[in-house]
């Protein structure tokens, strides 16, 4: 942790909005760092004097809502951050710290994309071109998936799907064109009885990221609750080591309209109850939620977890 990103993050720090491990990590680096505890120290003198104004605080569902939002951005972002960035200067960084014009910054920004694409048209223009492939399923215009047959105590799938005539193709739950398929039949077939299949399938394969993007996709979004509680109960297990699925859980606890997704939604969250958001979204639900079952578990969570001092 360096000091441009603590200082950059004094004030998620003073309103406790850093995740558990980054507010430690925040800590340590202030022991040791005179200069970020400095910056600290007036920020924190500056909350105080404006504290002495009247605030309308936001409810805690809002504020969890909004942790969510932030937290899957950044995560989002930095997912798609390229690898060599780590080896090479970042443009942005230095166009901010040597404080460009905007005008500049628009140049060097046009004088780049154009470089890129000279590369790579050379690139390209110099190198012996392979054999034509059959286009990636994931192109094809698909109308849609018609039906899904799953073989028992088997990893053969065979999928039927509609694109300009009726076609079908079969293959392992392994194969990249038919997990294609089942995410694409996952997130936007309007049959919500193949949609079921596809998620219950996927769910088996939770551990590959484009798997797991889609069953979070349908716990968010889908209109079947049957097909929520099958997403959800297949990215479940990773509530605690991707940020993204908390989230999803967490937004399902706290919006979803069907009740048995909502108490899944609060179960699955048991391993990262600690987590600030987490406590907060339980606080909330404990005193207001309409659902008396939803209010006494989150109590129960609440209870069963030690006090903080």
């Amino acid at each position: 942790m360096n000091c441009d990103w603590v200082q950059q993050n004094v004030s998620l720090y003073l309103y406790n909005e850093l995740a558990d491990d980054a507010r430690h990590e925040f800590e340590q680096h202030i022991q040791r760092c005179k200069n970020c505890a400095a910056e600290l120290a007036d920020q924190q003198e500056f909350q105080a004097q404006m504290n002495v104004f009247p605030v309308e605080e936001p409810s805690a569902s809002f504020l969890a809502g909004a942790r969510m939002r932030l937290q899957e951005a950044l995560e989002h972002t930095e997912q798609h951050r390229a690898w060599y960035h780590r080896f090479v200067f970042d443009p942005t960084a230095w166009l901010r710290q040597m404080r460009f014009s905007p005008a500049l910054a628009g140049l060097l920004l046009i004088i780049g994309f154009g470089g890129g694409m000279g590369t790579m048209y050379k690139t390209l223009g110099g190198v012996h071109q392979p054999q034509p492939q059959q286009p990636s399923l994931q192109t094809a215009s698909i109308a849609g998936i018609t039906s899904i047959d799953r073989q028992p105590n088997s990893n053969t799938v065979k999928i039927n799907y509609d694109r300009l005539l009726p076609e079908s193709t079969e293959g392992s739950i392994n194969d990249r064109n038919i997990q294609e398929l089942l995410q694409y039949a996952a997130k936007s077939n309007y049959n919500s009885g193949v949609r079921l299949i596809s998620v219950d399938a996927l769910a088996g394969k939770a551990d590959e990221p484009a798997a797991r993007e889609a069953l979070i996709y349908a716990l968010r979004y889908d209109s079947n609750p049957g097909v929520r509680l099958k997403a959800l109960d297949g990215v479940g297990s990773y509530v605690k080591q991707d940020i993204r699925v908390r989230n999803a859980v967490l937004s399902a606890l706290l919006d979803d309209s069907n009740l048995g997704v909502r108490s899944d939604a609060l179960h699955a969250l048991e391993p990262v109850r600690a987590d600030s958001s987490v406590r907060m979204a339980l606080q909330q639900l404990a005193k207001e939620d309409p659902s008396d079952y939803i209010r006494n578990e989150a109590r129960r969570e609440l209870d069963s977890m030690p006090t903080i001092d």
